[in-house]
């Protein structure tokens, strides 16, 4: 057994059964075996049961995902509602996956013979999922291939299995078979991936987590259908023509939300220098509001990240960035796995804090003289995930956008704002360009055909 540690209480509040090795092989040639012979409107009634008991028990889930995340009640219950509005999308996205042939591929020639475009479920799809939103990051996985009608292995992290473990029971109380969607978990698991990922019984392979390991497995899958969602350094402009106000609560929120633990996250504030000392004042004021600790205190802001060990790495991160220059505004504060909300000013372009993905609460502040440094100060990452500005001109955030080439940005908004059915994935060392999202990943989980009539 895998036992999962609180990381606030360090208390064990539970076990994952350790998947036999050995038994891998028979495994994946059962779940390469099983069919789906449920209708594409019994698939969706599933998915739609799943979404209303999500809701019914919504605290009860929450809880669980707090327990092994450490993350605060506030972000487990908004991670409910997403994997709630994620069920209601693969829902639909099941009604509608069979006639979705692509009218664009019919011939102009009507002379010609007769196209029909024919899309079928894999036989095999394979989930590898972090431990950042337990829960979320698996229904992102599961729901499309009940959606496609595809069986699916899932590997969740050691870290945090339970709440896969949940989803798996959720799915089956709705109705969904046994062995459609099975989980496996073992504590060597590179071992565990490796078998998983190069499988020939496996037609697609989903994965998210850190880009070593994404491009590891990338170079394993060989001619699978790869689906990588790898990390982040988004950066939050914040043009001289801001509602200040605006971008202060933005930055907090983009920036602490979910413990800093988010691909999308704000790893960069990029301020011109005109406005920084006020924006940096209610920036400040703002975080200052924030209650952090005991995440199953429902007036908690923020809860812990995932354990000490993480905690410890991010205020290394934080004391050398202080050594290399950067001046401390707040915080820095570590009590075991519980990270203080903190912010740095004039970080350099090159520190550790920015350059690599610190996946933890820390706001650094770049200054820039104007929106041509910020932009490119913006585009020098080796990420392109995720990014957003606070500006009153529309054009200036669509010419931002448009050369920053992330995967996904917001006007006004955080750079971490989607909805779950929407597009999502980044490009460099984010991604490969294929995308996840509810929509999509159906239909990655189908192989599509043609037939002509001569």
């Amino acid at each position: 057994m895998i036992e999962v540690q609180n990381p606030y209480t360090k208390k064990i509040v539970g076990a994952a059964e350790e998947t036999n090795l050995n038994e891998i092989e028979q495994i994946l040639t059962a779940a390469h075996n099983t069919k789906y012979t449920l209708s594409v409107k019994e698939r969706a009634g599933i998915l739609a049961r799943a979404a209303d008991l999500l809701q019914t028990n919504k605290k009860k889930y929450a809880h669980t995902i707090t327990d092994e995340s450490g993350l605060c009640l506030k972000d487990t219950l908004y991670e409910i509602d997403r994997v709630t509005s994620a069920a209601r999308y693969a829902a639909i996205a099941a009604e509608r996956i069979e006639r979705d042939t692509t009218p664009e591929y019919i011939l102009d020639d009507k002379q010609g013979p007769k196209l029909t475009v024919i899309t079928e479920p894999l036989d095999l799809a394979v989930g590898i999922t972090p431990f950042n939103h337990p829960m979320n990051q698996v229904a992102h996985k599961v729901f499309p291939a009940v959606a496609a009608g595809t069986p699916i292995i899932i590997k969740p992290s050691e870290k945090t299995p339970l709440s896969a473990i949940l989803l798996k029971n959720i799915l089956e109380e709705a109705g969904l078979p046994k062995n459609l969607f099975i989980i496996v978990i073992n504590k060597e698991i590179e071992k565990l991936v490796g078998m998983l990922v190069t499988s020939t019984l496996v037609d697609v392979v989903s994965f998210t987590g850190s880009y070593d390991v994404g491009n590891k497995i990338a170079a394993m899958t060989g001619l699978k259908k790869f689906i990588p969602e790898l990390g982040g350094s988004s950066a939050f402009i914040v043009n001289d023509d801001a509602d200040l106000e605006l971008a202060a609560k933005l930055a907090v929120k983009g920036c602490f939300g979910n413990s800093g633990q988010r691909c999308t996250a704000i790893r960069r504030i990029i301020v011109l220098k005109n406005i920084a000392d006020e924006f940096i004042k209610k920036f400040v004021a703002n975080t200052e509001k924030i209650k952090y600790g005991d995440p199953y205190d429902l007036g908690t802001d923020m809860g812990t990240v995932i354990n000490e060990e993480a905690a410890t790495r991010i205020q290394d991160r934080v004391k050398k960035a202080i050594q290399d220059g950067a001046k401390l505004l707040y915080g820095n504060k570590r009590e075991g796995a519980l990270y203080s909300p903190t912010i740095l000013d004039n970080v350099s372009v090159s520190s550790e804090l920015v350059d690599c993905e610190t996946f933890g609460p820390v706001a650094p502040i770049i200054r820039a003289r104007d929106l041509d440094e910020a932009l490119q100060i913006a585009k020098n990452t080796k990420y392109a995930l995720a990014g957003a500005i606070a500006t009153k001109s529309r054009d200036t955030a669509k010419r931002v956008a448009d050369a920053l080439i992330v995967g996904q940005f917001s006007w006004n908004g955080i750079p971490g704002y989607r909805t779950e059915a929407a597009p999502f994935g980044g490009f460099k060392h984010s991604g490969n360009g294929e995308k996840e999202g509810i929509v999509l990943t159906t239909r990655a989980m189908r192989k599509i055909r043609t037939f002509y009539e001569h």
